[in-house]
């Protein structure tokens, strides 16, 4: 007789009345997916970015070119400090506004951020177009444009963080030199037609560029995957961090070196026109040039970065530029001023794309979930700078002669040269780092 097969064990549960019921399966938690680092959709988000950071960046780059007209022409009444604080206001607020940026981007207002920032610099420059007032052009240029160019800035840099991964420098390269096109583009589309079509068409063309950029980034925004929510989205402010040596004397660094960095994006086409002797258009083409320049800096930066080291690269870059500021003390000739301008411009692109690495290292930002919050509070410490380092410059600037510029370079390389010095105390413990780590490792 053939064995009896023994009865397979249940286990399912009895309730209170016999019954069986259903076991539940267990609940494994699923690690959420990384981000896809690459693919058409990730590139689109790059590409939209891009256009982003072209409509935010293009007026602020490219104000020296409006500066010098608002000096001869529109706001001939006002000193070029009083003009200064225009674009610098600007600056500002393109920076600055990303502290509260950020954490709305955390919980997940990318598109309301998109939108209403592409509406506010839109709407802004067709004022511009309108305004004839110190005031007006303040409240259009400065606040309407600035502060809705700083509701683009850190959302398009975050879009791309939570994109991509290992190609994440790369990527953002190429956003970044959305910055140096609108640069580049906007002085230039100045020079062209203003004298054809007069000054208020010719921001409205600028205002109509921004609107065709917009037309393209937001539907591909729309289309694109929204960006994971973080479990608990970062703080705005850590106060503690103002006690650690290494990050206030990181954030010093930058107001420092950024209150220099603008001065010559500013007064570039003045120094030509009034100087050297040359045509208003030489100016303008100098600056578009010196923007141009500061991309390919951006982009040599992501790939020697990876090899040198972001925090070397960054020493390098202030060090160098220092030194190219002290030379403009001596700049008389055209051939000379082209030179200096094409390589203040790419190593000042250098300097703009290595901060968000640097920042990123542990000795600045132990932990990855505060490097959001730091990245904040370094940044409003660098509007601080721009915002009062050209204004300043203009001060200095009292009478159209050589010594006047003269006293404006050394002012602003000085200036850098302390920023440069605040700078080795952060870059200093970061190398005793990575050689604690090194030796460790071995």
């Amino acid at each position: 007789m053939a064995e009896k097969m023994p009865k397979p064990i249940s286990t399912a549960e009895k309730d209170t009345n016999g019954n069986a019921k259903t076991q539940k399966e267990p609940v494994v938690a699923s690690t959420p997916p990384g981000p896809p680092d690459g693919g058409t959709k990730a590139w689109l988000a790059v590409f939209a970015a891009c256009l982003s950071f072209l409509i935010a960046w293009g007026p602020s780059t490219g104000f020296g070119a409006f500066q010098e007209h608002y000096i001869d022409q529109l706001l001939s009444s006002h000193s070029a400090s009083d003009i200064s604080w225009i674009g610098t206001v600007n600056a500002f607020f393109l920076i600055s506004t990303g502290v509260v940026a950020g954490p709305l981007f955390d919980r997940g207002y990318l598109l309301h951020l998109m939108a209403l920032g592409h509406l506010m610099v839109i709407f802004g420059m067709m004022m511009v177009s309108l305004a004839v007032e110190y005031y007006q052009i303040m409240l259009a240029f400065g606040f309407c444009v600035g502060i809705g160019s700083g509701l683009l800035y850190v959302p398009a840099i975050a879009l791309v963080n939570t994109t991509f991964s290992t190609k994440r420098a790369l990527a953002m390269g190429f956003v970044t030199c959305g910055a140096s096109v609108g640069g580049v583009i906007f002085p230039i589309i100045f020079i062209r037609l203003q004298p054809r079509i007069g000054y208020p068409w010719t921001m409205r063309v600028l205002a109509f560029l921004q609107l065709a950029c917009s037309c393209i980034a937001m539907p591909i925004l729309l289309c694109i995957p929204r960006p994971p929510k973080p479990a608990s989205p970062r703080r705005i402010i850590h106060w503690h961090a103002m006690k650690e040596k290494t990050f206030s004397a990181y954030c010093v660094a930058n107001f420092l070196i950024f209150m220099a960095y603008f001065v010559p994006l500013f007064y570039v086409p003045y120094f030509a026109s009034t100087i050297l002797g040359t045509d208003r258009d030489f100016g303008f083409y100098v600056l578009a040039a010196l923007n141009g320049a500061s991309g390919f800096g951006r982009l040599g930066s992501a790939i020697v970065a990876q090899k040198l080291g972001a925090q070397n690269v960054l020493l390098f870059s202030v060090v160098a530029s220092t030194i190219l500021i002290f030379g403009w003390t001596g700049i008389r000739s055209l051939g000379s001023f082209f030179a200096f301008a094409v390589l203040l411009g790419f190593f000042s692109g250098i300097l703009i794309s290595s901060n968000p690495v640097v920042v990123a290292h542990p000795v600045v930002s132990p932990t990855p979930s505060v490097i959001g919050t730091r990245l904040g509070m370094q940044w409003f410490a660098t509007s601080l700078g721009v915002l009062i380092g050209a204004p300043i410059a203009g001060a200095i600037v009292t009478t159209i002669n050589a010594d006047s510029f003269i006293n404006l370079a050394v002012y602003s390389g000085v200036v850098m040269a302390v920023g440069c010095a605040f700078l080795l105390v952060p870059l200093n413990a970061v190398w005793k780092h990575d050689k604690r780590r090194r030796q460790d490792a071995s």
